[in-house]
């Protein structure tokens, strides 16, 4: 399986916002050790595409920035039985349990904070300035 990497500061280009977040997803959509299904269906959903994913222990975790985790997005973990949980954005906040990817995707969808919008390059601090900048009436 050939390996995708995103562009760098040595490669004299800027990657964009769309770069960053499309290497994330194809790494995740290979990746032998994920669950397809559940990413799959992550990556079908449009609001959710637009955001930087990541796996940790199996779970899957969105950003809406792509520099380190907003960590104010849900997030799925497994359960047995191939049945999902839908924390977040904290670890204390449960969201809900699903039967199948596409139900747990549903969750995290209806979790997702007011004003979500495309994931920008960047740290959360520039997450919050952007916000700050944006007219009330214009933000996403």
């Amino acid at each position: 399986m050939e390996s995708i990497d995103a562009p760098s500061a040595s490669d004299g280009v800027e990657p964009g916002q769309d770069d960053v977040v499309e290497v994330a997803w194809q790494r995740l959509l290979h990746r032998e050790d994920m669950d397809f299904e559940l990413v799959r269906a992550a990556h079908a959903e449009p609001l959710l595409r637009q955001l930087h994913p990541s796996s940790s222990h199996h779970n899957l975790h969105f950003s809406r920035c792509t520099g380190e985790w907003s960590w104010d997005v849900p997030f799925v973990m497994h359960l047995p039985g191939g049945r999902y949980l839908v924390d977040g954005p904290s670890r204390s906040q449960i969201v809900g349990e699903a039967d199948t990817a596409e139900e747990a995707i549903a969750l995290v969808v209806g979790g997702l904070p007011s004003g979500c919008g495309p994931a920008i390059v960047g740290r959360r601090e520039e997450l919050d300035d952007r916000l700050d900048t944006v007219p009330p009436n214009q933000i996403f």
